[in-house]
């Protein structure tokens, strides 16, 4: 019940909230921009990249960029986007869509990811995760070093202070907000909370 009446009385008063967080974050630094919808959201970072002269983008896992399918667009204006969890790295050089939300390449074998990975490092991995998890690591770690900009999601915004929050299960989201110059995070408006205490419901 007091979940629903928070969320109630966020949306009730979204315009303040989203005001609020934008001066907080503003007055820590941030850039806030504000997209209309998923054409503006990725026109905003293609002028970020251009603006930046970034040509390689290392990429946390994001619903929001896949909604809005940035990727295609940044391959378009000849920006690389490489996807940095895992499983989304699979895929990505597969040129293959997810397969499941949470584990978007459980539908391919170790043999078939020896095979892509081979392929990334020039020569013939043997079929055996740690040693694909070692060099998957390798290869990435280098993107991060690499990339002009990273890009995540956010899994909440909170009015009070102007901060994201982040949620990650992997260090690859510690890497793609750290390592890059630019930090580009697609967060939609309906993750806005007013105080941290809204944000730990």
């Amino acid at each position: 019940d007091h979940f629903k009446a928070m969320r109630a009385n966020t949306l009730a008063n979204l315009a303040e909230h989203l005001e609020t967080f934008e001066k907080n974050a503003t007055a820590a630094g941030v850039v806030v921009h504000w997209a209309k919808d998923g054409a503006a959201a990725r026109q905003i970072v293609l002028d970020l990249a251009r603006k930046h002269d970034v040509k390689l983008v290392a990429k946390s896992k994001s619903m929001a960029t896949e909604e809005i399918h940035l990727n295609q667009a940044l391959e378009e204006a000849g920006i690389d986007p490489i996807e940095t969890d895992l499983g989304e790295y699979l895929i990505q050089l597969a040129g293959q869509p997810p397969s499941h939300i949470i584990a978007p390449a459980i539908h391919m074998t170790t043999a078939q990811a020896a095979a892509l990975l081979s392929e990334q490092v020039g020569s013939e991995l043997p079929v055996d995760a740690k040693v694909l998890m070692r060099e998957a690591r390798a290869l990435l770690r280098q993107q991060f070093i690499d990339a002009g900009m990273g890009i995540t999601g956010g899994n909440i915004m909170v009015a009070e202070s102007g901060s994201l929050v982040l949620v990650m299960n992997e260090g690859n989201g510690r890497m793609v907000t750290t390592l890059p110059k630019i930090h580009v995070a697609l967060v939609g408006l309906e993750k806005i909370v007013p105080t941290w205490d809204d944000a730990a419901v």
